[in-house]
């Protein structure tokens, strides 16, 4: 997956020689008692030839994600991988909240696109996209909210494991 608007600001600051990035993160509490920021990521090196990985769970299905965090990571997505197994998926993570444009591009299986808001609640669902044929013909998937959070999942994901709009979410650093 490919992200087609602007990636990511100042939360990621330079590579330092080469070997990793560091997230430097302000957790804030809004009214509703969420989270708004990115506190799971506070101080976490972030390693520039690996992903992190998260545990989601979502409608008490877990998952066990990858974090695309750096521009390279979200710029590739998926596209870099050949297949995806029901409880692994790919978590792009955003400075601020916005409404990013996804499309299909060099994707090489079906998936669905979840947006979560920052309170970390569904606010659009793409389901079961399929990949691009050609360049060309390629359209792109924007959500009608923002959203500070993406999760890719396999094809049909939201339908069976009953996510809608408002499902809340919950992630965390893995291991």
């Amino acid at each position: 997956m490919i992200i087609l608007s602007a990636i990511i600001g100042s939360t990621l600051v330079a590579a330092m020689a080469g070997i990793s990035l560091f997230i430097m993160a302000n957790s804030s509490t809004t009214q509703n008692g969420y989270t708004s920021s990115h506190d799971f990521l506070t101080g976490i090196s972030i390693p520039a030839n690996r992903y992190l990985k998260a545990d989601i769970s979502v409608n008490s299905y877990k998952l066990i994600v990858d974090l695309a965090l750096t521009q390279d990571q979200q710029t590739k997505g998926l596209a870099v991988k050949n297949h995806m197994n029901e409880s692994e998926g790919m978590l792009f993570v955003f400075q601020q909240p916005s409404r990013p444009s996804f499309w299909m591009k060099d994707m090489k299986f079906p998936i669905d696109i979840i947006w979560l808001g920052a309170n970390r609640s569904v606010v659009y669902i793409a389901p079961n996209l399929e990949p691009c044929m050609s360049q060309s013909n390629c359209p792109g998937y924007v959500p009608n909210r923002d959203s500070l959070y993406v999760l890719e999942t396999t094809a049909g994901f939201s339908h069976r494991h009953n996510v809608t709009v408002g499902t809340q979410t919950n992630f965390q650093l893995a291991g």
